[in-house]
């Protein structure tokens, strides 16, 4: 195996500490490590998204194949990640760092570009699943069981965070987390897609304090879902994003350039079973609200 790209935070964090813990979970495309309080650590499939604190690798088999099983110990430190008992040794410091924040983004006319996401992605859709994800929420439709009990929720979120009121806010994320099927449940999905873009347009506005309450919204409504969410969720309250997503921010609100949103749109919508199409929508949710004058 060799690790070939890195978020660049778990490339510093293996530098900086040394950390002891055990295998969590082992999929064909993914191992999280359970390491001390940072959340899970991933070893990701180097034809997958590249995700918060993890690594793409480059193996000859899937991950479920390679020996690696639930509660081995896992090493972090000296800039490698071990799993002594299934042989897995990578060295991150000669793999490509990548900043996944999207406060990396050089921003443009944010209210022109995020005009344009929320047209692409409305368009993406309704050509997309809607019997089992959320997009009907924002493109309206017969709906599903999930959409019809997360409706009034969202709704309840959405206007807390309008009127500033934080503590009620963190209260609704809370609510609305945990719904849905798949590993990372699909509300928990359009949360970070949502807490993604609030982080991204407070930036936008000079708005540095609201980034603690985006923050104290993803805790709570961590705490209400599984240990693999969570640390999505988590992530995203700390304006960190998937490669997908981050390439799909950077082509619309860096370069503006809306040939290039279409097909990043699609990638981002093939994660998962409905994973990426979640996303897109709480992403619709939160450009709605702050560009489109708070309707939904």
């Amino acid at each position: 195996m060799q690790a070939i790209a890195v978020c660049q935070r778990l490339l510093s964090l293996s530098q900086e500490e040394s950390l002891v813990g055990t295998v969590h979970s082992v999929f064909d495309h993914a191992v999280n490590l359970e390491l001390g309080q940072n959340g899970l650590i991933g070893l990701i499939a180097e034809n997958k998204a590249l995700t918060p604190f993890a690594m793409l690798v480059r193996t000859n088999a899937p991950f479920a194949r390679t020996g690696v099983r639930p509660g081995m110990a896992a090493y972090l430190k000296h800039g490698m990640v071990s799993i002594p008992e299934a042989n897995i040794s990578l060295e991150l410091v000669t793999a490509k760092p990548v900043d996944l924040s999207v406060y990396s983004i050089a921003l443009g006319n944010v209210a022109q570009a995020g005009t344009i996401l929320t047209d692409r992605i409305a368009d993406f859709l309704r050509e997309s699943d809607t019997e089992c994800s959320l997009a009907p929420l924002v493109i309206g439709g017969e709906g599903n069981v999930y959409t019809r009990f997360l409706a009034p929720r969202v709704r309840h979120l959405f206007a807390m965070v309008s009127a500033e009121d934080w503590d009620k806010a963190a209260q609704a994320a809370a609510d609305c987390a945990s719904c849905g099927m798949g590993l990372t449940p699909s509300s928990d999905d359009l949360l970070s897609g949502y807490f993604l873009t609030l982080n991204l347009l407070y930036r936008a506005a000079n708005r540095p304090e609201a980034s603690a309450h985006i923050n104290a919204m993803a805790r709570a409504a961590a705490k209400k879902t599984n240990r693999i969410s969570a640390t999505f969720l988590l992530q995203s309250g700390q304006a960190l994003a998937n490669s997908a997503l981050l390439a799909l921010f950077e082509t619309a609100f860096s370069a503006q350039d809306d040939q290039a949103i279409h097909s990043d749109i699609r990638r981002v919508g093939e994660i998962g079973s409905t994973s990426g199409i979640d996303m897109l929508t709480g992403i619709m949710l939160s450009l709605r609200q702050h560009i489109g004058g708070g309707k939904s």
